[in-house]
């Protein structure tokens, strides 16, 4: 086995030299260590090409993907999620629907040219008050072109001053007395923290949601559009159909599900908000009956929960959500399986555990959203995808980047970049991290790409990279898969961790294998080898792991 891929390795090293143009520069160098199956080692010290060659191919493959299903999207009467850069300068707050959960703790003024107005300030109360330690969250919304200045205003309790997450965005703040200003020139997605509660947990987390102007707003009189303007709309369940178009104006609080089954050209868009608080039973076994905010499903019902997306009469395909808030969602908040799928600009609070972020089928993008969730956030288990542009708060379950939970099918070619993780409140559930796979079926994931990626506030473990016989999942009759074909790349923490980094497969033929950790930082350190960031390689199960950083400039952003 060893001597097969040493030769297969050297092969394609002289495959990707044979086909260098003569005096082409060499590729970036690397220093660091291979970690190899039955507990070997080797010193790396040189360029990787193969390593370079996986990232290029996932990075054609996905960049295609893109081409086509804006090509799709554009198909769709209402489906642009394209900005107008153009714009001229503009603002608009929403007005609350009567009833609408009020902020004790804040309070938010916008202005523009010289005119300043209220931005109603939404709270919610934490739901699963044994294990959340934030009270609620507030949040406000609005859209705008050109600057605008946000004033938010302390209602309750003392501060310091302030600041802005992600980092990433480079915010300057100002504090004076209880108010934090500051500009904004493009939309962004962002939380306002006041010192000393700036860590985990926050508290009271205040959320501002400053979105672009929208695009493609639907005329209410249009058949194929369901139109819900500002206000209440209790809906209960809404089966959606091929060919609609659901608008949640700015303003409009929604109490409903909206549930597909082999739909076709979907729009669900706007800058309402959709509740689930109406669902939730307060308990969290029984609150797992209970059906997803949006649910949009790719399978008849009884088949396994992550049985293969078809091309048959069931299976969805072109849809668009756009531009929503959903808050209190009691089970997951949107899946949206099928193909070509966008997932845009959303922005989700949820407490319980099992209240997934996002996930979205084959040929799919999610972009541009923000996670405050207490399960899985964000999950790349259903190639090809690209997950970018995305800011997550992870609650104290599940994992910003939930690489597999038990996919039964092969999945390949997944390019996840450009994220920020703000804060994780990993505290006491092992299995928690930043990047988790537990994987107990027999599908076959790989071809990972992720890169770029910032976490801020957490301290409890990065990866978690596992195949088990989970009680619940494992079935010895089917067998384990595989995961493969890993590269981590620029990936930065900024504090320590308490618990180990883990790689282990299921057993020596189905291993977690071709791994690359490349100029990953952790709390100042950048890794090169197990030992700088307390890693646990199972060496019967796994194999080609290596931890790396550049010869030059190691872990400096390229």
């Amino acid at each position: 086995m060893k001597l097969a891929r040493v030769v297969a390795a050297l092969v394609s090293v002289a495959g990707l030299i044979a086909a260098a143009p003569a005096g082409a520069e060499p590729g970036p160098q690397y220093v660091g260590t291979e970690y190899d199956q039955g507990g070997s080692s080797q010193a790396i010290d040189g360029p990787l090409p193969q390593v370079e060659q996986l990232a290029n191919q996932i990075t054609r493959t996905t960049d295609t993907m893109l081409r086509d299903l804006a090509r799709e999207r554009a198909k769709l009467p209402y489906g642009s999620i394209e900005a107008d850069h153009h714009a001229r300068p503009q603002l608009t707050t929403y007005p609350p629907a009567s009833g609408s959960p009020v902020s004790d703790q804040y309070s938010v003024t916008v202005g523009q040219r010289g005119r300043s107005t209220s931005s109603f300030v939404y709270q919610v109360a934490a739901r699963k008050t044994d294990s959340n330690l934030e009270k609620d969250t507030s949040w406000t919304s609005f859209s705008f072109a050109g600057p605008v200045t946000v004033e938010v205003h302390k209602l309750s309790g003392t501060a310091t001053g302030c600041l802005v997450r992600p980092e990433s965005a480079r915010i300057r703040t100002h504090f004076s007395g209880s108010t934090c200003s500051f500009t904004l020139t493009e939309a962004a997605n962002v939380s306002v923290e006041f010192t000393p509660n700036t860590t985990n947990p926050v508290l009271h987390p205040m959320l501002v949601f400053a979105n672009p102007p929208e695009v493609d707003v639907p005329p209410a009189q249009d058949p194929n559009v369901l139109y819900l303007g500002p206000g209440l709309h209790q809906l209960g369940t809404v089966q959606l159909h091929s060919n609609q178009t659901v608008y949640v104006a700015g303003g409009a609080w929604v109490q409903g599900t909206f549930k597909g089954l082999g739909v076709h050209n979907v729009v669900i868009r706007g800058r309402g908000v959709i509740d689930g608080t109406y669902l939730d039973t307060g308990d969290q076994d029984a609150n797992k009956n209970q059906p997803g905010l949006i649910d949009i499903d790719c399978h008849d019902p009884g088949q396994p929960p992550h049985a293969a997306c078809s091309t048959g009469s069931s299976n969805s395909s072109n849809v668009v959500v756009d531009g929503l808030t959903f808050v209190n969602g009691p089970r997951f908040n949107v899946r949206v399986l099928g193909d070509h799928i966008t997932v845009h600009n959303l922005k989700v609070m949820s407490w319980w555990y099992s209240t997934d972020c996002i996930w979205a089928g084959t040929a799919s993008l999610v972009e541009g959203n923000f996670c405050k969730v207490n399960d899985d956030a964000l999950k790349p288990m259903t190639g090809d995808s690209v997950i970018r542009d995305n800011v997550v708060w992870q609650l104290e379950n599940g994992a910003p980047f939930m690489i597999s939970w038990n996919i039964l099918t092969d999945q390949a070619d997944f390019h996840v970049y450009d994220n920020d993780v703000i804060h994780a409140e990993h505290y006491w559930l092992s299995p928690q991290a930043i990047f988790r796979a537990r994987h107990a079926t027999p599908g076959h994931l790989q071809r990972f790409l992720f890169e770029d990626i910032r976490v801020e506030d957490a301290n409890w473990r990065l990866f978690y990279i596992i195949l088990e016989k989970h009680p619940k999942w494992y079935d010895p009759a089917l067998g384990f898969g595989q995961i493969s074909g890993l590269v981590f790349r620029d990936i930065t923490a900024q504090t320590p961790f308490t618990m180990p980094n883990v790689f282990t497969g299921g057993d020596p033929d189905h291993r977690v294998s071709d791994v690359t950790l490349m100029n990953v930082a952790m709390n100042g350190t950048c890794v090169a080898n197990a030992a700088d960031g307390n890693f646990q390689i199972d060496p019967a199960t796994t194999d080609q792991v290596r931890i790396v950083k550049s010869a030059h400039a190691p872990c400096s952003h390229r």
